[in-house]
């Protein structure tokens, strides 16, 4: 089992200044990601994997501290990154007990490029809001193996 999350709210692409990659969580963005400590309280983490982006880093720093571990980044969660490779990390057994925090058009590409594949077990696009979660259990029936958390503003 582990756990696909779309970054929580962050402030508008047209009016951040700066490089994407350096665009924050909103106020919104920030209490969606407290949230997510309390809506992953009975899911075992082991590891949590983020995008480069400060947004997605951003995200899980709440379960990093209530959990004591650290965020690791991995480039396979970026925007424009190979969808088959993401595809291949997702599908290997050594995932369980991740949490994987990514992009909206990441998830996107990841659901078109596992469908083709015959997988369901990523959600389909366009389906995670902001802040919301997915938990992948690929042992469960098939019609449990995807559970979705939607956002809160814990």
């Amino acid at each position: 089992m582990f756990v696909l999350v779309r970054h929580a709210h962050a402030g508008k692409k047209q009016r951040w200044r700066g490089p994407d990659a350096d665009r924050p969580l909103s106020t919104l963005g920030h209490r969606q990601a407290r949230g997510l400590v309390a809506a992953l309280s009975g899911i075992e983490v082991r590891a949590l994997w983020s995008s480069p982006a400060l947004r997605c880093r951003q995200t899980l720093m709440p379960l990093a501290a209530a959990r004591g571990l650290r965020i690791d980044l991995h480039p396979l969660l970026a925007i424009g990154a190979p969808t088959d490779e993401l595809f291949a990390l997702l599908s290997a057994p050594g995932v369980d007990g991740a949490v994987f925090c990514t992009h909206r058009e990441v998830l996107d590409a990841l659901a078109e490029f596992a469908r083709a594949q015959g997988s369901t077990c990523v959600p389909r696009a366009a389906t995670t809001a902001k802040g919301g979660a997915w938990v992948v259990d690929r042992t469960a029936d098939p019609a449990e193996t995807l559970r979705y958390i939607a956002p809160t503003d814990g």
